[in-house]
């Protein structure tokens, strides 16, 4: 049928002696017109590039039997349209222009020549290694910061846990997934190209300004300025309304967040020392309520004497963290309540003393609730009551239960195991959020941060480059 259409007639009569049959034996359907091959726009072919027109050898003429005038003695051609004794006269020349520069410069005598070397620091932009052609804006990022935060920004992720390993012993980064991701989602934004291709990445700097490659840099969402006046604030609203679970989730979270994230000058470097220890007292103060909530109700603990001994000393270190003035009169009211109920009345004199030492809103200690849940609990203290109840202790400063709290020793609480570190004794500690830890602990992931390596140290978080 191809043979029919196209006018292949010989090809057709041919088909037809092979198969046996003739052409009234087929039933052919009715043939258009047959399909012509496109015709160039451009005739390329009649003016193709230019080609150096080709010559026989001596050999081809040879072959082909045209020997006349041929002869293997024959000089050969010119080389660059210059004959034999041109090309010596010049040679010549350019001898005795050497000899006589080297003449003039004779006296000059500067030794060898100097071989340049390569300036190993300095990277041009064009260059593969600084991110010229086939590299991304994302690659630049990593090669242009020393900042894990960038690098995550960029993808790199293997290379910033690399360096917050280094920096402050960061060994376990499954807390930190939700920040990485975070970060490296917000420094993008795609816009939708046709149906079927990838969309067009559009990178998003902080260095809004700033025209060398080598120098941009990626927005980091969520900075220093918002957790302190955000996520920071949501954690102390958590402690007044007594909603230690949530706070303690907070506070972890802006120590994940300042962990992974870049500030721009020095005196944000030491503000966001100081975020990080807040949040690291917020949540050891925290974990230690909570594990005195954990020991269970409070008919059950006041029947367990080791039950008991143990929630009155964890009430007592809850007022050991370095937390806000009105928050910290909040543990201490608590430790003085379940203090006074314990029979422990010379403790609850050294937290009354404390909490009026303190000072603060009157009001705010009438009106506030301490934080332990309302059914263990009847009477609220308040100052007023804690000057009367200071009065009752000094009439009988003895306690009913023996604890290991020395109100006039100084210690910090181990972060692992909520006992004291009395001053003098050897102790671990992160690297990190400075969370303090017995020396047996060493090694350990740090229960704050949960990041990092107890008792490993590096060369400390870089926050600003």
């Amino acid at each position: 049928m191809t043979a029919k259409a196209h006018g292949l007639e010989e090809e057709c009569q041919s088909i037809l002696e092979a198969t046996g049959l003739t052409e009234d034996q087929l039933n052919l359907p009715t043939f258009g017109q047959p399909l012509t091959p496109p015709k160039p726009v451009v005739p390329t072919y009649q003016a193709n590039w230019p080609t150096k027109a080709t010559s026989q050898s001596i050999f081809e003429k040879a072959l082909l039997g045209q020997v006349e005038g041929l002869s293997l003695e024959d000089e050969p051609a010119a080389t660059n349209g210059l004959g034999d004794e041109e090309e010596e006269g010049a040679a010549k020349r350019d001898a005795l222009g050497e000899a006589d520069e080297d003449e003039e410069a004779g006296g000059w005598d500067m030794g060898e020549d100097i071989a340049a070397e390569a300036d190993e620091g300095f990277v041009t932009v064009e260059s593969t290694e600084a991110g010229g052609a086939g590299s991304s804006e994302a690659e630049l990022w990593a090669r242009n910061s020393p900042l894990a935060v960038d690098h995550v920004a960029g993808g790199s992720f293997e290379t910033a846990m690399q360096l917050l390993n280094r920096q402050v012993g960061a060994v376990n980064f499954a807390p930190l997934k939700p920040r990485f991701l975070e970060v490296y989602q917000a420094s993008k934004t795609y816009l939708p190209a046709t149906a079927g291709l990838p969309p067009l990445v559009n990178y998003v700097r902080r260095t809004v300004g700033e025209s060398d490659l080598r120098k941009v840099l990626p927005i980091i969402p969520r900075d220093l300025e918002y957790l302190a006046s955000n996520d920071l604030q949501r954690g102390y609203d958590s402690m007044k309304t007594n909603k230690l679970e949530d706070g303690l989730r907070i506070f972890k979270g802006i120590l994940h967040s300042v962990l992974v994230n870049a500030v721009g000058s020095e005196s944000e470097v030491a503000e966001a020392k100081k975020l990080i220890a807040s949040a690291s007292e917020y949540a050891v103060a925290m974990s230690i309520e909570l594990a005195r909530r954990a020991l269970g109700p409070t008919d059950a603990v006041n029947k367990n004497p080791a039950l008991l001994k143990r929630s009155l000393e964890l009430v007592a270190y809850f007022t050991i963290p370095k937390i806000e003035v009105p928050h910290r009169q909040l543990a201490l009211l608590n430790a003085m309540t379940l203090a006074m109920r314990a029979k422990n009345y010379n403790s609850a004199l050294s937290f009354a003393n404390r909490m009026l030492a303190n000072g603060g809103s009157a009001k705010m200690l009438e009106n506030v609730r301490p934080p332990v849940p309302p059914s263990h609990h009847k009477k609220i203290l308040t100052s007023p009551q804690a000057r009367k109840t200071k009065a009752q202790c000094e009439r009988n400063p003895h306690d009913a239960v023996e604890i290991e709290f020395d109100q006039f020793a100084e210690f910090e609480i181990c972060a692992a195991s909520h006992t004291p570190i009395y001053s003098g004794s050897a102790f671990e500690e992160c690297a990190f959020d400075g969370a303090k830890y017995h020396a047996k602990y060493k090694g350990t992931v740090c229960t704050v941060c949960e990041v990092c390596e107890v008792g490993k140290h590096g060369s400390g978080l870089k926050l600003f480059a």
